[in-house]
């Protein structure tokens, strides 16, 4: 792993890191295994507005904590997101930028975010959500800890098949 690992750090997202981050997360490599749209800037500054707020812009009951990764040199590497809903089911997900993927990165900065998001709530398990064909995503959530909890067969259609959902979960004691 990159040195700069160690050092990187977690800030909340705001409105403002709409444009900064748009060049980024526009990138359609990010989008290879996501049955999402490669989102609009706007659509992406009114996300961020209620991701500085703590909101979901589509669900009333859910919390929603987004932390954009920076290495010292000031640089992106990428975003982690934990939704927590008022049955206290939480669900993480994460995006490295292109080029910062395949260094090691998003284990650490997913347990940071994991630490942060258990030191507010308390939640007894974390899920993960993985395209079966998403091979790197797979091997991050299986470093952190999580198990395979289920398979949806044929639940998302990605690169114009369908595929199987795996949902990944990580139980706290």
């Amino acid at each position: 792993m990159d040195k700069a690992g160690v050092l990187l750090h977690l800030e909340k997202v705001t409105e403002h890191h709409a444009q900064l981050l748009y060049s980024h997360l526009s990138n359609p490599i990010l989008y290879e295994y996501l049955e999402d749209d490669i989102p609009t800037l706007s659509v992406l500054k009114h996300k961020f507005k209620f991701a500085a707020l703590e909101k979901s812009p589509d669900n009333d009951t859910m919390i929603w904590l987004k932390w954009v990764v920076i290495v010292p040199q000031q640089q992106y590497v990428g975003v982690v997101e934990i939704g927590i809903f008022d049955d206290a089911y939480a669900e993480i997900g994460f995006m490295t930028f292109v080029d910062f993927q395949n260094r090691g990165y998003a284990p650490v900065y997913c347990s940071r975010a994991i630490a942060l998001a258990r030191s507010r709530f308390d939640f007894p398990a974390l899920y993960a959500s993985v395209n079966e064909q998403n091979h790197a995503s797979r091997k991050v959530v299986e470093k952190l800890g999580f198990e395979l909890y289920n398979v949806n067969k044929n639940a998302e259609f990605v690169k114009g098949k369908l595929s199987d959902e795996l949902i990944y979960r990580l139980t706290f004691s």
